[in-house]
């Protein structure tokens, strides 16, 4: 279906109950977006010759109840780069949830912030939990696939339009990790499923085909919250922490998350090709996103930003307190787990708080050099508000930031590599920078519009070298790539 052929829905969020996570950077767009070519200031880079894709919650409908960041509808946010202007499109997923509520003409799901099952009779095979594929996308085997935890994948085309659910030939229908890893080496996927019932975790194989060859159950004693991971060439990685989902508590109006330290924290590492995890305690953390790992000389190297749990409370607002943000910045971490002595080293690496941590992803699984994340400049007062881009040179010790201005707000920023470049930091960093306030608080003062960032990911203390400026100013997302274009899509 071409642009001209695509039915576009228009949303009807009016924000009655005056919720925060609906109001300011969280405020839904109404609409979709058709090619819309776009202005640019400063020069973008020869090599910058793809396309940017970002997903994140964006509801069609007045949520029935209490309502947060996780539960919205995914919008994905396009904009293509190659021979003259760039081009900005936006689309809904439409996923069988969404379906089911176009149809009925009104939200029929509760979520995180307020749990509602909703009769097979209202939402017929869509279920009684939501799937809004809000959280990723990610490319691999030739599809692309948007992603939200506690659902199976769903599949999209490169045009934006839904394809439909991707569940490997039938054989993954449950939950799907929203953060899986490409190999670069063998083009593998590894991705895993955190359940609510026994075994509670496993871990996926998917080959560079898009076949499923291996899944591993890894018995935990609890259903845990578990929303990243790490790949090292030759182990997965998985944090087995103190986060415990708590469904009882969600549907009596409480929050779907618990912080419980009686559980403990430790480090499973499993093998490529076995199905025994090895456990290693720790002091307790919750990592919510992760860089990279590699081992070297026995050694597992891994880092990440941790949380202590409260981001993560989903009673209704929860997440909007001065109190909650500054409770969880994010802290960056290593950890290194000596596999002969069963020792693990827990250190903090910058006192800068942040999160939505990337890294040049050819390097995963290897020992890299450079890292890159986004951060509060000052002390947060919304938790995911973000101001300031930082890379970190862990060779040289030198860490560089760049502050997006009063009022702004940056969001996770993607490295894309240099297609004539050598080096591991050859490359861009591209980051959604959006006021969070009135047009007269922020630094785009015409209206209440994004930009779309390109900066050097050599120098980015520099600022932007580009600012593609976008039609609209999209709401506050999570995580997005940057992808070859194909001939279709140019």
């Amino acid at each position: 279906m071409t642009a001209t052929e695509h039915a576009h829905l228009v949303g009807n969020v009016t924000n009655e109950r005056d919720q925060p996570m609906l109001s300011g950077l969280f405020t839904p767009l109404a609409t979709e977006s058709d090619d819309v070519a776009l202005e640019v200031t400063g020069d973008l880079p020869a090599g910058l010759s793809g396309m940017y894709i970002r997903n994140g919650p964006n509801p069609l409908f007045e949520p029935r109840g209490g309502y947060h960041m996780f539960d919205g509808d995914a919008m994905l946010h396009r904009v293509v780069f190659g021979d003259g202007q760039p081009v900005y499109r936006s689309r809904w997923i439409r996923t069988s949830a969404l379906e089911a509520e176009i149809a009925a003409g009104r939200s029929l799901y509760g979520g995180l912030g307020g749990l509602h099952l909703p009769s097979r009779k209202e939402v017929g095979t869509a279920g009684a939990i939501k799937n809004p594929a809000n959280t990723n996308i990610i490319e691999h085997a030739g599809r692309f696939l948007a992603l939200y935890e506690a659902a199976p994948a769903t599949e999209v085309t490169a045009e934006l339009e839904t394809v439909g659910l991707q569940t490997f030939g039938g054989q993954l229908t449950g939950p799907f990790t929203a953060h899986p890893k490409v190999d670069p080496r063998t083009g593998e996927l590894h991705a895993f499923s955190y359940l609510s019932e026994p075994p509670f975790l496993q871990y996926h194989q998917i080959d560079s085909s898009g076949e499923l060859v291996r899944t591993v159950d890894i018995e935990l004693t609890e259903a845990v919250v578990m929303h990243d991971f790490v790949v090292t060439e030759n182990y997965v990685v998985f944090v087995d922490s103190p986060l415990l989902m708590d469904l009882e508590s969600a549907l009596n109006g409480g929050s779907m998350f618990r912080w419980e330290p009686a559980h403990g924290t430790r480090i499973g590492v499993l093998a490529h090709g076995e199905d025994e995890v090895r456990w290693f305690q720790t002091e307790d953390a919750y990592v919510n996103h992760f860089w990279n790992g590699w081992v070297e000389d026995g050694v597992l190297t891994f880092s990440g930003s941790v949380l202590t749990g409260e981001a993560y409370s989903t009673s209704e607002n929860s997440a909007m307190t001065t109190e909650g943000a500054q409770a969880d910045p994010g802290t960056p971490t290593r950890f290194s787990v000596n596999f002969s002595s069963g020792a693990v080293l827990q250190e903090q690496l910058d006192d800068l708080g942040g999160d939505f941590p990337r890294i040049n992803e050819q390097y995963l699984g290897v020992k890299n050099r450079y890292r890159y994340m986004v951060a509060f400049s000052g002390v947060p007062d919304v938790i995911g508000h973000f101001d300031t881009v930082v890379s970190y040179d862990d060779l040289s010790g030198e860490r560089a930031t760049w502050f997006a201005g009063p009022g702004m707000v940056v969001g996770e920023a993607v490295f894309v590599a240099d297609p004539e470049g050598d080096n591991e930091n050859d490359g861009w960093l591209i980051a959604v920078v959006s006021p969070r306030g009135l047009a007269a608080d922020s630094l785009i003062s015409d209206s209440l519009r994004s930009d779309l960032v390109v900066m050097d990911a050599r120098d980015v203390a520099a600022g932007p070298i580009a600012r593609v400026h976008l039609p609209e100013r999209l709401p506050f997302g999570f995580h997005g790539g940057y992808f070859a274009l194909r001939a279709a899509d140019s």
